[in-house]
């Protein structure tokens, strides 16, 4: 049985997919994952993405109220279904034409030379040159075993840099993230994997023995440069017209918008939404919008949301906070944008704790206190004036409990009253 999963797409102003942040149903939490064919900028961009999903969390937020914040953002797609986590992942998997392009404009054309030396280094490679010979493995007399290592030829490396020396071996491709491509049992590699290829087989060396012996061995290596000949003598003959990825549906190709995955596109509506044709495709709960029923109504964007609820029309206010402790002092603040209902709860919670424990030193009494009293009680009046809000998107909506006046911890207030009209009235009566 699967469980049902909300996810938002997150694009690069240039439309390219950055990532989807997701939250099973009932679970606690926001889940980020990065699209791995991604480029450079957005795999920096998606780190930055991850950081804002933990601080909207931090807020209290829940995870559907966080799907819900950013999904105003610019570049952000609407809270999505997906059947399940899997489906989600999958889409984080997705390889577009873009993104070859992308790796194809790292290879420099323009540098003859590079491309004359990449020709002779793969013709010279000898049979001597691709059965490798392996050394280490001995053990010495204190009885460690010197690990096994590759010893390449001076063909092999030539082979390598010429490879570098292209532009095939490139950072835009986070081999770590990406398997190695396969040859195709008919043996040849598109230019795009023929790139990716390169930079897996060529950086994989540096942290695992043996990897471009394999390459060699396999034709891997040797079906590379093939590729990247021919597209080097004639780009368009050597790329298909249009890609489409084997392991995604013939479906989710775009050729109007690249970096958008087919299941973060909505079907398209019928002319007639309350008469829906009997004969529709069953929807099988993949590809489709949150029932109305389960999502609250989204809100303006152009009205500001409350910062605790995400209920609108909400107020830019900043309520205080003042503790005094003889010789100490202690301050709070809490601002920002806040509906009628949870305006005045901060009010009330704010101003009852400075009239029970804001007296306590000379500088409270006289001057802090008063003064954190008279600005709160001209915010409330802001926040007083607007209309009951909307319903909430982000989390719960705080509880304003009951007035000020109505509890007994705000009348702590009057023993420091008492007692400076005690302090007056003694005053005048010794100096009569």
């Amino acid at each position: 049985m699967t469980n049902p999963v909300h996810y938002i797409t997150v694009t690069a102003l240039d439309g390219e997919v950055i990532g989807y942040a997701w939250a099973e149903a009932g679970a606690d939490d926001v889940d980020w994952i990065m699209r791995r064919a991604s480029s450079v900028s957005a795999y920096e961009a998606s780190t930055e993405w991850y950081n804002r999903i933990r601080e909207a969390r931090e807020r209290g937020l829940t995870p559907l109220g966080v799907l819900h914040l950013l999904s105003h953002e610019p570049g952000v797609g609407p809270v999505t279904e997906a059947a399940d986590a899997a489906a989600v992942e999958e889409l984080a998997r997705t390889v577009t034409p873009a993104d070859d392009q992308r790796l194809l404009a790292q290879l420099d054309r323009d540098d003859a030379e590079a491309w004359r030396e990449l020709a002779e280094a793969f013709d010279a490679l000898t049979d001597e040159d691709r059965d490798v010979e392996w050394g280490g493995g001995q053990k010495s007399p204190s009885g460690a075993i010197h690990v096994p290592f590759p010893k390449y030829s001076k063909g092999v490396f030539r082979a390598v840099d010429a490879l570098r020396g292209v532009g095939a071996v490139t950072p835009e491709h986070r081999w770590m993230d990406n398997p190695v491509p396969t040859l195709p049992a008919e043996g040849g590699l598109r230019p795009a994997d023929a790139v990716r290829a390169a930079t897996a087989v060529v950086r994989g060396e540096k942290f695992c023995d043996g990897t471009i012996d394999e390459a060699l061995k396999s034709g891997l290596l040797d079906a590379v440069a093939d590729s990247l000949r021919a597209w080097y003598t004639d780009p368009r003959a050597a790329e298909p017209a249009q890609f489409v990825d084997p392991a995604r549906p013939a479906d989710s190709a775009q050729p109007a918008e690249p970096a958008r995955p087919a299941e973060s596109v909505q079907p398209a509506r019928p002319a007639e939404p309350a008469q829906p044709p009997s004969d529709a495709p069953h929807d099988s709960g993949r590809n489709r919008r949150l029932p109305q029923a389960d999502l609250p109504e989204a809100p303006d964007p152009s009205l500001p949301m409350c910062r605790f609820c995400g209920g609108s029309p909400a107020a830019d206010v900043a309520f205080r906070a003042h503790r005094g402790l003889v010789v100490l002092m202690g301050f709070r603040k809490t601002d920002g944008p806040m509906c009628m209902t949870c305006g005045l709860a901060v009010y009330r919670a704010l101003t009852t704790h400075t009239l029970a424990w804001g007296w306590w030193s000379p500088l409270s009494l006289f001057v802090f206190a008063p003064l954190t009293l008279v600005r709160n009680v001209l915010a409330v009046r802001r926040v007083k004036a607007l209309p009951a809000p909307g319903p909430g998107t982000l989390g719960p909506r705080y509880d304003p409990g009951v007035p000020v006046r109505r509890r007994p911890r705000a009348y702590i207030a009057l023993i420091p009253v008492l007692w400076v009209l005690f302090m007056i009235v003694t005053g005048l009566s010794g100096g009569v």
